[in-house]
């Protein structure tokens, strides 16, 4: 098999989390008896830099992806919330008609892979699952949803950079080996498919890569009603009175209901649209920025003499400093912004960005004001709102 296909994998992503071991790091997950740490020495979460790149953990993955092009990402993970009969449960955007920014590459995994990965895990004892988390801790039937498309997660960052992406979250109350085995299968058959079928992923990468859209759907949040009915495989429970927490309270019985649950599912949508420009001007004394967007492989123009450019400035009209920290950052909010053109002067280092090249969605995404995913949005430019 490896005479077909390469294989390439990144065994410690966090060296921070993984010199942070105990055997009390994470109670809520059934081995190794010694665990590493969610997040890095600062604090953050790797799973929420996809996009703006704050960690070298992820400008290295990126550096990385730039350098060997790969058909196919993993992000392998462990989850973190309800108990049910899935060990493997995985996801992509795009995946059963929900949006993405790769159609073509969504076509694929839900046409090629998600069949005949589903079939490999069965085959070998496993219960595969799609990646759906529940949106309520306390009533398990409530409903479920997809736990939104964003790009500052692995699987909506691939969608719009149109790189092949899987995220995948094995169960954490399922036993460390059957874990690791699930994952196991999980990759073989990844590197069969990719051996046998391959051209055809690769051929739905360039056909997204050519994509331009004119409107560029951003600020996804979940759906007010259920989408859909979800046949779900989930266990037995019961609720108590707490003494600990003075509430009720679930307990899980560890045996799998025989019935199957019929739960609502909430799918996520578009609040924003946002219009695709020819190009972005940074200035140089951001350079800061302009290695964030270099780091992702974005196509620039770097000015070596000043120059005036005729530009669109917006002006802010009602940003909202939040109230409390989100990894590392204070966020700003705006949701309204008034438009004027005028002449600027750039100087030297400054650089042109413009939006038809391949990244040209991720470049929208990280320098509208506007967009939740944004620079701004994650609060890096105080100093506009002096």
């Amino acid at each position: 098999l490896l005479d077909r296909v390469n294989l390439i994998l990144i065994p410690i992503l966090s060296v921070d989390g993984h010199e942070r071991a105990s055997a009390y790091s994470r109670p809520n997950q059934r081995g190794p008896r010694i665990q590493g740490w969610r997040n890095t020495g600062t604090n953050q979460n790797l799973n929420r830099d996809y996009l703006k790149l704050d960690q070298p953990e992820m400008r290295a993955v990126r550096g990385l992806i730039l350098k060997y092009r790969p058909d196919l990402y993993v992000d392998v993970h462990v989850t973190d919330g309800m108990d049910y009969q899935y060990d493997v449960t995985y996801g992509f955007n795009g995946e059963d008609g929900a949006f993405t920014r790769s159609p073509a590459i969504s076509g694929w995994l839900n046409e090629v892979l998600k069949p005949a990965m589903n079939a490999a895990l069965e085959r070998e004892g496993h219960i595969p699952g799609e990646l759906v988390f529940g949106i309520d801790d306390q009533n398990p039937r409530a409903g479920l949803n997809d736990g939104g498309l964003g790009e500052r997660f692995s699987n909506g960052w691939g969608s719009a950079a149109h790189v092949p992406t899987i995220l995948i979250e094995n169960h954490s109350l399922k036993p460390h080996e059957q874990r690791v085995l699930g994952t196991y299968v999980f990759i073989e058959e990844a590197l069969r498919l990719l051996a046998d079928q391959g051209a055809g992923l690769r051929a739905a990468i360039t056909a997204d890569r050519t994509l331009r859209p004119g409107e560029i759907p951003a600020n996804f949040v979940s759906d007010e009603q259920p989408t859909s009915t979800r046949s779900f495989k989930g266990i037995l429970y019961e609720t108590y009175d707490s003494p600990a927490s003075g509430r009720r309270e679930i307990r899980w019985l560890g045996r799998p209901d025989p019935e199957p649950w019929a739960l609502p599912f909430y799918g996520s949508h578009s609040t924003l649209s946002l219009k695709r420009p020819t190009a972005y001007w940074v200035p140089a004394y951001r350079a800061d920025i302009i290695e964030r967007l270099r780091a992702h492989g974005v196509e620039m123009e770097a000015l070596d003499a000043p120059r005036v450019a005729n530009v669109e400035l917006l002006t802010l009209d009602d940003p909202k400093l939040a109230t409390h920290t989100n990894e590392g950052h204070v966020p700003i909010t705006v949701t309204q912004v008034t438009p004027h053109r005028r002449d600027w002067t750039y100087a030297p280092g400054s650089v042109r960005v413009p939006t038809d090249q391949p990244l040209g969605d991720i470049v929208v995404l990280l320098l509208e004001p506007q967009s939740s995913e944004g620079f701004f949005a994650w609060g890096m430019f105080p100093e506009v709102l002096n």
